[in-house]
């Protein structure tokens, strides 16, 4: 096979972009339409059928995201397709969902803890595996400092479960 001419390699580039931009388009237009019919008939079908059609090379985790975020769809992993999930108050605003792009859709990190101890100790380890791969690591010397009082957290922390064992156990009359 001979290599093509880049002029129309240019012109099948350029059908491509065109054919792209119809395509996420189209997707937008039914991705809406199926949040429609999730909120108005309790249907999330659609959505699975367009989820279906996209195929592995296109953005499914943007879609799924852009459905639950909008509309009555939870993905369910055990089933590995759509199920409904009643979202009181929602209301269908197509004009709001057309320009919202659904392939720019992110899954947000919802964090209901946070645990300084765990962070702090994977600092240590980053920096530590830093420094043994000989990477330029900046301000190393906070490390020392951080890891005393790491250790000594550990310890009072160690320390204050420990008393708590100790206490006598007292059962309610």
């Amino acid at each position: 096979m001979a290599l093509q001419s880049t002029q129309d390699l240019n012109k099948k580039i350029a059908s491509i972009g065109r054919a792209g931009e119809r395509l996420r388009k189209d997707i937008q237009s039914v991705a809406v339409q199926a949040i429609g019919y999730s909120i108005e008939h309790g249907d999330v079908t659609i959505g699975q059928r367009l989820y279906d059609a996209l195929g592995t090379s296109m953005r499914r985790q943007a879609l799924v995201t852009f459905f639950e975020k909008n509309g009555q769809f939870c993905w369910s992993s055990v089933e590995k397709k759509f199920v409904f999930f009643k979202v009181e108050g929602i209301k269908f605003d197509e004009k709001m969902l057309m320009a919202t792009p659904w392939n720019e859709a992110k899954k947000e990190n919802i964090v209901s803890e946070l645990d300084v101890a765990d962070l702090v100790a994977k600092l240590i380890k980053k920096v530590e595996s830093g420094i043994e791969k000989k990477l330029d690591v900046k301000h190393s010397a906070l490390i020392d400092d951080i890891k005393i009082a790491y250790s000594q957290y550990l310890q009072e922390d160690s320390a204050a479960n420990d008393a708590e064992d100790d206490e006598p156990l007292v059962r309610a009359a």
